[in-house]
């Protein structure tokens, strides 16, 4: 007959698809640690004083979630990981979308539930917070999913204890090891459930109770296990022992007195330790040394996780990041930025001229956008010197890699020191970022990201007129230039300009939209629309393609019944880029992400549909 068993002084055990832990907090208030198929729910009387249940979900799979809606019925909240949004928020989208034709992505992407979970918070890495009285913390825990969780609860006595999801089932054993393979043949999830591991247990618990298993004590003695028959791997895939074997701190180095390099991060980190003592960071990127990656691209395969404190905190005695100065809006630089900012309050320095993205990247249609909204607490003007304690700052635009670029120039002590981000790189003759002096100059330009002729010339002479020390940059090791280097940036930039001007027409006496060939944008590019709101703004903005003042007609595509958008109509002078403004109006029935389109035409001349954005109305924003 189904009931609860009990544990220890409140903690129950309800055997189900998955294990099912109910926590006696204070006052009648429970925790259910993952929801199986719902049958406890029915039970809940039989635990006694239930008067407040919220269930915590440690990941996606449906053999724990799929019953999280009982419990709802029931009067319980549910909460869930923010890192498992793309799964749990809207499963019907993400199975509309799915292929399984050519699928190299073995990931358990589609064991999710198959109807959208309501879900009242989203429980965020390394948050420390009291649910049903309880001290509850959130533990990254990557293993089965990327966006798995663990969660340390402090019970009476104190007595500290993790429900661990399937980061093990019993001392040294996963109890199914097919969703820890993610890309094609390999066993990434086991790397990242020991890495996981390191961090469950540097919370300090004293006994794990998983969701597929039997609870367990002597967790570093359980995590030895299973590391040695992790191990054993190796002979499937040869150097498996050796990526287990790495340690998962991640390092600093010193490039100067105050300056350091982060040793494993995804884009170079850099930190400047203030007279203060206060740590000025030069972006801030995933940490590679915590967790491993797969090589399929989107927010559920990406994760952001604090890296470098302990070394900081080590060498420099500093145990926090209290300012973020980004180079560029790219995800792989400014990815932990939101991490930082709930955790320490860190404030966000970035250029005025990318700010935006950061602080709402669902406007925009940019490659490598990261989806959380971050807080620009300072946008630094160009060209004009600014001060982090005695660092002066100057930033200058770069355009090359992208229009959304700074170049850094800092001076502290007597240094000169300038930030090239992403925009300068030498490869060897088999790809790979080498030193200037061992490799070809590589521009790195990305046509989407914004580009312009000139933006490599402006670039180098902005550098050459600061006369940096020593140059770091986005994905290479810190440099010192020579005359000879300077000399091969000056005609790399001025061969960057010929070769465009001989690939395609772009004279002053030629139609065209410039090196990106971008006519428009529409603004906001994802844009969501609440239940029974029926109009909003359209922003956007439209190019010239002649060197003389032309009449730009804008009318927009809006394919379902009963949408529509006013024309605009523009004077612009020669290859001006203007700013419009319309209003979209859009039917009250909800509907997913559906495509608008701008059709574009100047002095009569017709140029098609030349930008597009999405609208949904009716849904959660992902």
């Amino acid at each position: 007959m189904d009931s609860w068993h009990l544990l220890e002084d409140g903690v129950y055990l309800y055997r189900d698809s998955c294990n099912v832990y109910a926590v006696r907090g204070r006052d009648g208030q429970w925790l259910i640690i993952n929801a199986g198929t719902g049958r406890a729910a029915a039970h809940l009387p039989e635990l006694g004083d239930v008067r407040d249940v919220t269930v915590l979900l440690t990941h996606h799979f449906r053999d724990h979630t799929a019953g999280a809606e009982a419990f709802r019925r029931r009067g319980a909240r549910v909460f869930a990981p923010y890192g498992e949004r793309e799964h749990l928020s809207d499963a019907q989208q993400a199975f509309r979308a799915y292929d399984h034709w050519l699928l190299y992505n073995v990931a358990w992407d589609n064991f999710a539930p198959i109807e959208p979970l309501v879900i009242e918070r989203w429980m965020r890495d390394y948050e420390k917070t009291t649910l049903a009285g309880l001290p509850v913390e959130v533990i990254p825990a990557p293993g089965v999913s990327m966006g798995a969780v663990a969660y340390a609860v402090e019970l009476a006595g104190p007595r500290k204890v993790a429900f661990i999801g399937e980061l093990m089932s019993e001392p040294g054993r996963l109890a199914r090891l097919s969703p820890f393979q993610h890309d094609y043949n390999d066993l990434m999830g086991g790397e990242n459930a020991l890495l996981s591991w390191h961090r469950v247990l540097a919370a300090g618990p004293v006994a794990a109770f998983p969701s597929l298993g039997e609870p367990f004590a002597d967790l570093p003695g359980a995590v030895a296990q299973l590391r040695a028959k992790l191990e054993r791997y190796d002979a499937l895939r040869p150097g498996f022992a050796a990526r287990l074997a790495e340690p998962p701190i991640c390092g600093i180095e010193e490039v100067l007195p105050r300056l350091y390099r982060a040793k494993k991060a995804s884009a170079e980190t850099h930190f400047i330790i203030g007279r203060s003592g206060r740590v000025l960071a030069l972006d801030y990127g995933y940490n590679m040394a915590g967790v491993r990656f797969s090589q399929w691209l989107t927010f559920s395969t990406r994760r952001a996780l604090l890296h470098s404190l302990e070394a900081l905190q080590q060498q420099t005695g500093a145990g926090r990041i209290d300012t973020v100065l980004a180079t560029h809006y790219h995800d792989d630089h400014i990815v932990g930025v939101p991490l930082l900012q709930r955790v320490f309050g860190t404030e966000l320095w970035a250029g005025e001229n990318f700010a935006d993205l950061l602080e709402h990247p669902a406007d925009h249609d940019r490659p490598c956008l990261w989806p959380e909204p971050m807080r620009v607490t300072r946008r630094l003007p160009l060209g004009e010197t600014v001060h982090w304690e005695d660092v002066a700052i100057t930033l200058y635009p770069m355009v090359g890699h992208t229009e959304f670029s700074t170049l850094l120039c800092l001076e502290f002590d007597g240094h000169r020191v300038a930030h090239t981000g992403d925009q300068i790189f030498f490869l060897n003759s088999a790809g790979v970022l080498v030193p200037p002096q061992d490799g070809g100059f590589f521009s790195n330009h990305v046509y989407k990201n914004g580009i312009a002729l000139g933006g490599y010339i402006d670039c180098v002479r902005h550098l050459r007129a600061f006369r940096p020390e020593v140059i770091i940059s986005g994905h290479s090791r810190p440099y010192r230039p020579d005359e000879q280097i300077w000399s091969r940036l000056e005609q790399a930039a001025t061969a960057f300009d010929d070769i465009h001007r001989s690939l395609m027409a772009l004279g002053d006496d030629q139609v065209h939209f410039g090196l990106e060939s971008q006519p428009a944008k529409l603004l906001p590019y994802d844009l969501h629309l609440p239940a029974g709101v029926t109009s909003a703004r359209l922003r956007g903005w439209v190019l010239n393609p002649f060197n003389h003042a032309a009449t730009a007609d804008l009318r927009f595509a809006t394919p379902p019944a009963g949408w529509q958008a006013a024309p605009v109509r523009l004077t612009l002078a020669p290859r001006e880029k203007r700013a419009f403004e319309t209003t979209l109006t859009v039917t009250p029935t909800a509907r997913r992400r559906q495509p608008i389109a701008l059709d574009l035409s100047v002095d009569d001349r017709p140029f098609g549909q030349v930008a597009e954005a999405w609208v949904t109305v009716g849904y959660d924003r992902f």
